[in-house]
């Protein structure tokens, strides 16, 4: 779309709430820090670098298969922590 034709208005969409987003990251970053070092790894080479399974699994020096079941259970225990952070049983 050229820079001089107006995008439409999208009502539809929510309007970002930067005091969301923030609480959000501190939500996030508090429940990691709760998990546990294999956890944060796993996690961190999968979602946060983007490797591949195979490409996480040769940096932590694991098998793919190790690195898909610790992703699982850090994943668990991830949404178990925000859960608890927000006071939710």
């Amino acid at each position: 779309m050229p820079l001089n034709q107006a995008q439409p208005s999208r009502p539809d969409l929510p309007i970002g709430d930067s005091s969301e987003q923030l609480a959000n990251r501190y939500l996030v970053s508090a429940a990691l820090a709760r998990l546990t070092q294999e956890h944060r790894d796993v996690l961190g080479q999968l979602y946060f670098r983007g490797s591949s399974v195979a490409q996480a699994a040769h940096a932590l020096g694991i098998a793919p298969g190790k690195v898909k079941s610790r992703t699982y259970y850090a994943l668990r225990a991830l949404r178990l922590a925000i859960e608890e952070l927000r006071g939710i049983e």
